[in-house]
């Protein structure tokens, strides 16, 4: 009990907290669009907008740790003096390194087509992975190479292989897959679908291979330009090129998706017991893969390409088997559960049909495209707005999500019929592509804010003085005389 300034009994104030809102947290689900709220107010509130800019300051951070480290001169025990990199250097092995990276991130994020996920998840996931993970990578390893150094005394040959066996798996597959947990915990309504998740793991490691590939091939041409023995030192720059580059360059994409696809396995099953074994079994495969890949190379196995070219194409074929099967299995998904809307009369019956078909989804945006930008986006928000409502009430049927996945869905429901009103496209029977190239022109300028064009003023003809004007009795100006 409380008193005010008289001395008298004051109410003790209550938090008010709003069920509803509280719900959707609790289930993961976002909250709800407000429509008189301003893009100014949204943007403040939404925690993107200031964790964001604080990974950035980060990912610069770590990367400029990573220069300094790698930069200094590194003095042996018998005084020589090994120089660290130099800019041009530096330069020339990002553009090594550049196609893999530009490769594998195209393949990811051109799989991940059922419910794409953000751009800036996609640009996150990169930058952990290039900057955050690889100095969380860099300094653990050094820090564990100098323990296993001094554990196993002098001039053990194994010395120098063993951070690579027993330590670096753990550590670098820990370090890239921090940002898919970070990430499953903020927005897990997003990361509804295995391809999210594959796509989300693939894209940090490909971060993590692109510093990494720079970093080796600059440790190779600044030896080689300091060993006499060495011979041309561009022919074996090349060679590590083509070893890292082509041969090897699936490695740690196809290490981390193990850890991508073991949190959606738990994200999407309602034991717990599931939800704590399937990250972790997840991070223990791809570690001891890892270890098992990092052990054939530490011994030589992997230099003869004669039988390893096989090793490749039955790891790549695997890979793509996986990786279709569950495309398929998660279009189904997307037919059954908007089956079910169709059935209680909420949504017409060719929309699933057409939200299950690739190929019909993409005749859509394409279509789309050359009416405007205006149809396009409202043609993509739909697509996307009933892919989410499929996987809303998929979550509800496997009781991931109580009874605020109900006002979702009415949310989602009145969302699509705005949207169809609007001109969204939506039926794929009959659409034609018309080569039209003058819609095209509102995508340039100010009209990528999609705001409705202010009509220009009427222009009206001045009257000619050939013709008389008559002007009728009582009416204005008056007569004169009067």
């Amino acid at each position: 009990m409380t008193t005010d300034v008289w001395g008298r009994a004051a109410a003790t104030p209550t938090r008010v907290v709003q069920p509803e809102r509280r719900g959707r947290q609790l289930s993961g689900l976002p909250p709800r669009f407000v429509p008189g709220d301003s893009i100014w107010m949204r943007l403040v509130r939404s925690p993107w907008t200031w964790l964001v800019p604080a990974l950035v300051v980060v990912y610069v951070l770590c990367i400029w740790r990573v220069w300094s480290m790698l930069s200094a001169d590194n003095t042996l025990e018998d005084g020589s003096v090994i120089p660290g990199f130099d800019w041009a250097t530096v330069k020339t092995c990002a553009r090594f390194a550049a196609p893999t990276a530009a490769v594998w991130s195209a393949f990811f994020i051109l799989f991940d087509r059922i419910r794409p996920n953000r751009i800036l998840l996609w640009l996150l996931a990169f930058g952990w992975g290039s900057c955050l993970a690889i100095y969380t990578s860099l300094v653990a390893n050094s820090w564990v190479a100098d323990l296993l150094s001094v554990s196993a005394g002098a001039g053990d040959p194994a010395a120098a292989s063993r951070p690579a066996v027993f330590a670096a798996p753990f550590v670098e597959e820990a370090s890239k897959a921090t940002i898919l947990f970070l990430l499953a915990v903020l927005v897990r309504h997003r990361i509804v679908t295995m391809m999210q998740a594959i796509c989300l793991a693939g894209l940090s490691a490909v971060g993590f291979a692109f510093t990494e590939n720079i970093v080796y091939y600059a440790r190779a041409m600044i030896y080689g330009s300091l060993t006499i023995g060495t011979g041309d030192v561009e022919e074996q720059v090349k060679q590590l090129v083509y070893l890292r580059g082509f041969l090897t360059s699936f490695g740690h994409p196809t290490f981390t998706m193990f850890i991508g696809i073991g949190i959606v396995v738990g994200l999407r099953h309602r034991s717990k017991v599931v939800r704590i074994l399937a990250p972790l079994t997840g991070f223990f495969a791809a570690a001891f893969g890892h270890m098992l890949f990092n052990g054939m190379s530490s011994v030589g196995a992997l230099t003869g390409t004669g039988q390893f070219k096989w090793i490749l194409a039955i790891i790549v074929i695997a890979m793509t088997i996986v990786l279709f099967r569950n495309h398929r299995k998660e279009l189904r998904r997307v037919k059954d559960r908007l089956t079910d809307f169709v059935r209680m009369g909420w949504l017409p019956p060719r929309d699933p049909v057409v939200m299950s078909s690739w190929r019909k989804r993409s005749w859509l945006l394409l279509v789309a495209f050359f009416r405007g930008p205006r149809t396009w986006w409202r043609t993509w928000r739909l697509v996307d707005s009933l892919t989410e409502l499929a996987y809303v009430r998929d979550s509800m049927v496997r009781g991931l999500v109580d009874e605020a996945g109900l006002d979702r869905e009415k949310e989602l429901l009145h969302r699509v019929r705005g949207l169809r009103s609007r001109g969204a496209l939506h039926e794929t029977d009959g659409l034609r592509l018309t080569l039209d190239l003058e819609p095209l022109k509102f995508w340039r300028g100010r009209s990528l804010a999609f705001k409705r064009p202010t009509p220009a003023p009427q222009q009206w003809a001045p009257p000619t003085a050939s013709a008389p004007v008559s002007v009728p009795a009582g009416a204005w100006p008056p007569p004169s005389g009067r």
